[in-house]
This record gives structure tokens, C-alpha cells and sequence, in this order.
């Protein structure tokens, strides 16, 4: 449990809105381990005999969709990790725990090979054009006692459509360092002439980092005040495991085109680019013209404008993603929950919980939003993974679900101008949709190399709760899970997970009315 004497006193008030609609999450996909589509057998058992691939080494961190697939991406913090990049078939299956298919092959997933992506933690992708934007760390073995260094950070772009190379940037060492860099996250303002932001969690030389598609150039934005971590907040609990590190700038967000104030349409090309440290309470933004001017840049100074301060979130946020209607969806780590805000409404009143559960929510490390108004979240528990190795007879990554009705902020051509400004019913009840989901298929198909791994004892699937939880700055209790329900029936070989039983959990909404206060 977070302390008093670390947090302070919290002082809020909150009603729940118990009379409109739910928002329903499903897990449609999870693993105890990942495996890949190995070429032969024989690759596969030469690459566990010399460690080239060790199951509990390997974490899923970065989740994109597009057109029918998932793209996972592995960063390379620890040795034994085979493919930095990866995808997926999406939709419905029987196969609940695929094998990972390296992408855009194993040839272009090659360790050590500067050609190749080396260490990736996330991706964005343009619909329109189907190019992916890849930002490669270039290190690699990052968690471990000696990293290593042999290849610089870089941006591609690649077109998945034609499986071809667009673009390829090695970023000078001033603006993301060969030995300090860690390039965390990626979003796209305008990619005909535009530019990427990308967002550097280096221990020493935080910032964002902007990409000029034009001139084909880049630089660091810094503002310590709002990038760096704040000191109190690197301590903190996720369930029984506790994190002590001043972790830096990690996800951002980019806010829309076209928006409304005061029931006015407002179209503006210069966006606000939202972002917080993981060790902070605090949501920042800057606007983009801000970024997209180099002068801000030069001679590596801090940037002295105005930087936004919407105030304080409940706990400590990693993963965050808006939609093309202004909706911001973030993660809050040490409540095991998923948040909403507006962002046409004030911060302070308009957060709201829409998922909340100690089991399936430990760590939400990243979100997609497609062109049908279905948000994913991808659940890693990243919390054990730093701290330890992953028990593979547990499940450990998981993809959950539900349709929230906006798209991802890169559709913003299609901007719902009658849409109302606080869509309550879709976020507010603890009912659960019942729908039939299709039985699994035991057998090798799964993992066509592993020998069967012994099967975890299921775990008893909690009673929901029919009262809300208070958005607190305090670990949640067990008896408030959320409503997720597993789309697995039976035992999968590939991820040695049991998943006979579909689990039910309640989804809990909070409308905020009062202000939190950190004293």
C-alpha cells in the first residue's frame, strides 16, 4: 500500500454514475511466453541451446493495429530475445496465444546487425499510406550489466503494403545519444511534409525529439521541469512489487486537428503534443509549433515557453493514446486501472476509471485505437519483468479489448462535428456483456517446437462488485475487480497458459467532481 507519508493527504470527492451503460472489455489474446514462427526446427533448438532464445527474456511492449493485424514490438533489454519486431493476426480465433511472426521478416530482425532493427519499444502506423514508422534504440541488453552499443538509434519507415523500405534516419549523437539515448515512444503530425515526435526517456538528455519528413533533419526539445521525473513520485507499488527509479518523458499523445470549444469547430495545424514522466501525477503539453521550431533546439538550450499543466492523475501513468475526437485513454500503474479524459473538458473534473482489476490490468504498458472505434490495451506486467524473470506458468501478457467508439487520432479527417462533448453512457456501470467465445483447439499447433510445458492451476474467477471503487492514490483491494472476459477455453501449448475458464470481472466508471490535492 502507497504511504501517507509519501503521497500526502489526497482530498477529492467522486459520485459514480450508475444509470447509463457500460464499456465492456474482453481479453482476446495472452500468453504465459511468447514464442515465433521459427523457419525449422532445427534453427529453433540451435537457438535455446546457445540462449539466442530465452522465453522469460522476451516482454511484449508496444501494440499497433492494421488491416488484420497486430504489430508487437520486443525490446531488447535482456539477452535471449530473438525479434524486436513482430505481428500478429487479429480478429477472432481459436488460437488465443500465437506464435509471433518477426516482421518485416528474420533476416531484418537480426541481432547485432546494424541493417536490421536491433531494439525497438514501439511503432506508429499511417493508415492512409499502411507505412510504419519504427524507432530503433540501437542498443540492446539495455536491463543488463554490460549493454551493448554497436549500433546508433534510427528511424525507418517502411511500407507494409509493398514489404519495402521507405526511409531510413540515423539520428545524430547530439539529439539521441549513442550511449544514453532510450527512444520510447512515436506519434505523426502530417506525414505528406510533416513530422514525428518522438519522445527520448534518456536518463541524462530526456526530450522530444522532432523529425522534419521535409528536410529530412532532426533536434531535441528539453523543458526539465515537465520531462524529467519528479522525486515524488519514483517510489510506488503495482500489487506486491515495488518500483524505486526516476524514470523520464515516456508515451505521448497528439491532440486533434479539428475541435470544439464552446460549441465551436476550431481547425488549427498547430496540435497540442501530450506527454508525463512515469515518475510523476502530473499530464503535460506542448503545443506542436513549439516543436516544429528548430530555433527552440539550438545549442542544446532548455526551452523557456509555455509548456501546459492540466494537474494531477491518481498514480503514475506509462501508456497513453487519444482519438480523433480529443479523448485521452492512459493507464494509472499503481491502481491497476485504465482512465479516460475528455480533453474538452477540465482535467480535474473530467478524468473518469473506465477498467479497473489487480489480476488482468498489472501493468498496462501501451494502447491502438483502429478505424472501428476498438481500443486495445496491452498488459505486460512489466513491474516483475525488471525486477526479476517472468514465471512462464503464469499468464503474462495480455490484449483486452472493447469498443469506445473513436478512432485513432490519425483519422482526423473524420471528425464527428455533432459528436457530444461528454459520451457518459459508453463508461459507467459494472454490467457484463455475455457473448459466446469459440472453444480452443489443444494440440501442437500452438507451439509446433516446445515440448507440453505443465499447466498453472487455474485461478478462482472473482465475484464482481456491484459497488464503484474511489479513484484513490492507494493500491485497490481485491474484492473491486473489472470486467474483462477471457476469450480462451482451454489449455494453449505455445504459452503453457490454462485458460478453461472464461473470467468475468466488472467494469468500474467514476465521474471526478472535486479536485486532488498532494500535500
Amino acid at each position: 500500500m502507497l504511504t501517507p507519508q509519501f503521497f500526502g493527504v489526497a482530498v477529492f470527492c467522486l459520485f459514480a454514475i450508475s444509470d447509463l451503460s457500460s464499456a465492456k472489455f474482453r481479453v482476446i489474446r495472452e500468453w504465459n511466453y511468447v514464442n515465433f514462427t521459427w523457419r525449422n526446427a532445427e534453427i529453433y533448438q540451435k537457438a535455446v541451446q546457445e540462449q539466442l532464445y530465452i522465453p522469460e527474456n522476451n516482454i511484449i511492449a508496444g501494440l499497433k493495429y492494421f488491416e488484420g493485424f497486430y504489430y508487437l514490438t520486443l525490446p531488447r533489454m535482456k539477452s535471449g530475445v530473438p525479434a524486436t519486431l513482430t505481428r500478429i493476426p487479429s480478429g477472432s480465433t481459436n488460437d488465443t496465444a500465437p506464435l509471433l511472426i518477426p516482421f518485416p521478416s528474420w533476416e531484418k530482425n537480426e541481432l547485432n546487425n546494424c541493417d536490421a532493427v536491433q531494439n525497438v519499444q514501439n511503432v506508429e502506423i499511417d493508415p492512409m499510406k499502411g507505412h510504419i514508422w519504427i524507432i530503433d534504440g540501437g542498443r540492446t541488453d539495455t536491463l543488463g550489466s554490460s549493454p551493448v552499443t554497436k549500433c546508433q538509434p534510427k528511424l525507418l519507415v517502411y511500407d507494409i503494403r509493398k514489404m519495402e523500405e521507405v526511409l531510413s534516419y540515423t539520428f545524430p549523437d547530439h539529439v539521441a545519444s549513442f550511449n544514453g539515448s532510450f527512444l520510447y515512444d512515436i506519434v505523426l503530425d502530417n506525414t505528406e511534409q510533416g513530422y514525428a515526435y518522438i519522445s527520448d526517456n534518456s536518463g541524462r538528455d530526456p526530450g522530444i525529439i522532432v523529425f522534419s519528413i521535409k528536410d529530412h533533419q532532426a533536434w531535441k526539445i528539453r523543458h526539465s521541469k515537465s520531462m524529467h521525473a519528479d522525486p515524488n513520485a519514483v517510489a510506488f507499488h503495482v500489487n506486491d512489487v515495488t518500483i524505486s527509479a526516476s524514470l523520464n518523458i515516456v508515451s505521448l499523445a497528439l491532440g486533434p486537428r479539428v475541435k470544439k470549444n464552446n460549441e465551436r469547430i476550431i481547425v488549427n495545424d498547430d496540435r497540442e503534443v501530450f506527454y508525463a514522466p512515469l515518475s510523476s501525477f502530473h499530464l503535460y503539453s506542448i503545443s506542436s509549433a513549439v516543436l516544429r521550431n528548430q530555433e527552440f533546439a539550438r545549442n542544446e538550450v532548455e526551452y523557456q515557453g509555455t509548456v501546459k499543466n492540466y494537474g494531477q492523475k491518481s498514480s503514475q501513468s506509462v501508456g497513453m493514446v487519444m482519438d480523433n475526437q480529443g479523448v485521452l485513454y492512459y493507464s494509472l500503474l499503481s491502481i491497476n486501472s485504465v482512465a479516460r479524459w475528455d480533453s474538452n473538458t477540465p482535467f480535474q473534473f473530467g478524468q473518469r476509471i473506465i477498467a479497473k482489476d489487480d489480476r488482468y490490468l498489472e501493468w498496462v504498458n501501451s494502447f491502438s485505437l483502429d478505424d472501428k472505434g476498438n481500443l486495445t490495451i496491452l498488459v505486460n506486467r512489466l513491474n516483475r519483468f525488471i525486477y526479476g524473470k517472468l514465471k512462464t506458468n503464469e499468464v503474462n501478457f495480455r490484449l483486452i479489448s472493447s469498443n469506445v467508439g473513436g478512432m485513432g487520432y490519425l483519422y482526423d479527417e473524420i471528425y464527428n462535428y455533432n459528436i457530444s462533448t461528454t459520451t457518459e453512457q459508453q463508461f459507467t456501470t459494472t454490467t457484463t456483456e455475455k457473448a459466446a467465445a469459440p472453444a480452443l483447439k489443444p494440440g501442437t499447433d500452438q507451439d509446433p517446437y516446445l515440448a507440453p510445458q505443465p499447466a498453472s492451476e487455474p485461478e478462482p474467477t472473482p465475484e464482481p462488485s456491484s459497488s464503484p471503487t474511489p479513484l484513490s492514490t492507494s493500491t485497490p483491494k481485491s474484492e473491486t475487480p473489472s470486467s474483462l472476459r477471457s476469450s480462451s477455453e482451454s489449455t494453449t501449448k505455445g504459452s503453457a497458459s490454462t485458460a478453461s475458464k472464461r473470467q468475468e470481472v466488472a467494469v468500474f466508471s467514476f465521474l471526478i467532481v472535486g479536485l486532488l490535492f498532494i500535500v
